[in-house]
C-alpha cells in the first residue's frame, strides 16, 4: 500500500471530524459501515458495501461512504470511481470533492488532486476542513509530494524464459503436395521448410516512462527488446525491438490516448521486417467494475528480402472488461476488423481482410498466484489467386493460451505457460499446428 502524504493525513482527520458531526439518520447498512469506519476497520466496511454497489450507485451518501472506505483500505481506483459518482450526483458536496482529491493524491496523481482541492476550497465547508485543504495545497505548491517523489515515473523489467516449441518455423507438416498449376504434379518439400520442433531460450528487457504533465495529461513512452535462441534451428533464431511514444488525457470516466510506434524483426541475424505506425484508443469507465474501449491501429510494413510483400495494415475494434469479487477475477473480450493492403501491383494474394475475436480471464487463486487463460479466433480472406495453387487463400486461426503467474517476492514473477496454435488453410503451405511450453522468470523495477 502507498504511504499517505502527511498533508493528506491532516485533511483526512478534518474530514472525518466534519463527517461525524454532520451525520444524519441513515439505513442500517450505512450505519453499520460507518461504525466499522469509526472502529478503524475500513476493509470490512468496504466489503460490506461492495455487493450493493451496482444497486445503489445513484445514492450519493452510499458512494461517499464506500469511497472513503475503499480509500482507507488502500483500494485507490475503487475509491476514485465511487467518489467521482458522489461528486457527479452532488457537485456542491465539497467534502466529497476533497476526499476525491485525497484519493488522487494517494494514487500518485498530485496534479489532479490539486485541481479537485482548489474546486473544493471555493465552496462552503467547515473551517477545520478548509484549513486542512489550505495546508495540503501549500505542500503541493512547493513541489511534488514526498509520497509521489518516492514513486518513480520510470519502470522496467528483465525476463528470461525457456521451453519447447513444436513448430519453431510455423510450417506445414506435409512432406509433399500436388500443384494444380502444373497439372497436379507432386512436389516434395525440403526438410528445413517443414515443421520442426526445438528447445529454445529467450531473454527480454524493457523500460517505460509514465510522466504526468498538465492536469489530466500524461506522457507514456516504452522501449522493449526480445531475442530467441533455438538449440538446433539457428536459421530461425530471431530478435525484435519495439518502441512507442504517446500522450493520454483523462477527464472523469473517459481516457483518450494516442501513440506512434516502431518495430524491427530480424531472423538469423538478417533483417526481415520493419513496421511503423500509430495507435489511438478511447476508454470509458462504465461503473466501478466495468470498462468499454474502442481502439485503432495503422502500420506500414516493409519486408527486406521481398518488397512485393510491403503493405499497409489497419485495425479497428472495441473491447469490454469487467471485474468480479472486488477485482479478484477479471474477464475481457474484444472484436476487431483488420485489412492488410499491398503497396505493389500484381500481388493481391499477399493482402487480406480479417475478422477476429478475443476472450480472456484472470483469477486470483491464492496469495501470490493468478491464473489466466485466453482464446483468439481469426478468419482471413486473401485477394487474388495464390501462385501455383489456382485458388484464393482462406485461413482460419485459433490461438489458445493458459498459465499461472506466481509472485514469490515483491517485483519477482514466475510464469509457466502453455500455448496452442491451429492455423487451417486451403493452401497447404500455410496449414500448420504449433504447441509451446515455457517457463519465464521476470524481475520488475519501478
Amino acid at each position: 500500500m502507498r504511504a499517505v502524504h502527511p498533508g493528506s493525513a491532516i485533511l483526512l482527520a478534518a474530514l472525518l471530524t466534519c463527517t461525524v458531526a454532520r451525520a444524519q439518520p441513515e439505513d442500517a447498512l450505512l450505519a453499520q459501515a460507518r461504525l466499522l469506519m469509526q472502529q478503524r476497520q475500513p476493509r470490512l466496511a468496504f466489503e460490506l458495501l461492495a455487493p450493493e454497489e451496482t444497486r445503489r450507485a445513484d445514492d450519493a451518501t452510499f458512494d461517499y461512504l464506500m469511497g472513503i472506505a475503499a480509500l482507507d483500505a488502500g483500494l485507490f481506483t475503487r475509491a476514485i470511481f465511487a467518489l467521482e459518482r458522489a461528486v457527479a450526483l452532488q457537485p456542491e458536496n465539497n467534502l466529497a470533492r476533497a476526499e476525491l482529491a485525497r484519493a488522487h493524491l494517494a494514487a500518485g496523481e498530485p496534479a489532479v488532486a490539486r485541481e479537485e482541492l482548489i474546486q473544493a476550497r471555493r465552496g462552503r465547508m467547515p473551517p477545520e476542513a478548509a484549513a486542512a485543504i489550505d495546508r495540503v495545497l501549500g505542500s503541493l505548491d512547493q513541489g511534488i509530494p514526498k509520497d509521489a517523489a518516492r514513486s518513480s515515473p520510470w519502470r522496467g523489467y528483465l525476463e528470461a524464459s525457456a521451453g519447447h516449441d513444436s513448430n519453431v518455423n510455423s510450417a506445414t507438416a506435409a512432406g509433399q503436395f500436388a500443384l494444380p498449376a502444373f497439372g497436379g504434379i507432386v512436389f516434395n518439400l525440403a526438410s528445413e521448410s517443414r515443421q520442426r520442433g526445438d528447445v529454445f531460450g529467450a531473454v527480454a528487457a524493457g523500460v517505460g516512462l509514465r510522466l504526468p504533465l498538465a492536469s489530466g495529461w500524461e506522457l507514456d513512452a516504452a522501449l522493449n527488446a526480445r531475442g530467441v535462441h533455438n538449440e538446433k534451428a539457428h536459421d530461425v533464431d530471431n530478435r525484435q525491438i519495439d518502441g512507442s511514444l504517446g500522450l493520454a488525457y483523462t477527464a472523469g470516466a473517459h481516457t483518450v490516448s494516442a501513440a506512434v510506434q516502431a518495430n524491427t524483426y530480424d531472423i538469423a541475424d538478417h533483417r526481415y521486417r520493419r513496421a511503423s505506425g500509430a495507435t489511438a484508443q478511447w476508454q470509458h469507465t462504465l461503473d466501478a467494475v466495468s470498462q468499454l474501449s474502442v481502439f485503432s491501429q495503422w502500420s506500414r510494413l516493409a519486408y527486406a528480402a521481398d518488397a512485393s510483400r510491403d503493405a499497409d495494415r489497419g485495425v479497428l475494434g472495441f473491447g469490454y472488461a469487467r471485474a468480479f469479487e472486488g477485482g479478484e477475477r477479471v474477464a475481457y473480450a474484444s472484436l476487431y476488423r483488420a485489412r492488410e493492403k499491398t503497396r505493389h501491383d500484381g500481388v493481391d494474394n499477399y493482402g487480406h481482410r480479417a475478422t477476429g475475436v478475443r476472450l480472456g480471464a484472470e483469477a486470483r487463486v491464492s496469495d501470490g498466484a493468478t491464473a489466466f487463460a485466453a482464446v483468439q479466433f481469426e478468419t482471413r480472406a486473401y485477394g487474388g489467386s495464390e501462385p501455383f495453387f489456382d485458388t484464393s487463400r482462406r485461413d482460419r486461426q485459433l490461438d489458445l493460451t493458459a498459465g499461472v503467474h506466481f509472485v514469490p517476492a515483491p517485483h519477482w514473477r514466475i510464469t509457466p505457460q502453455w500455448s496452442r496454435v491451429r492455423a487451417a488453410s486451403n493452401v497447404v503451405l500455410y496449414d500448420y499446428r504449433r504447441t509451446l511450453w515455457q517457463i519465464a522468470l521476470r524481475r520488475e523495477f519501478n
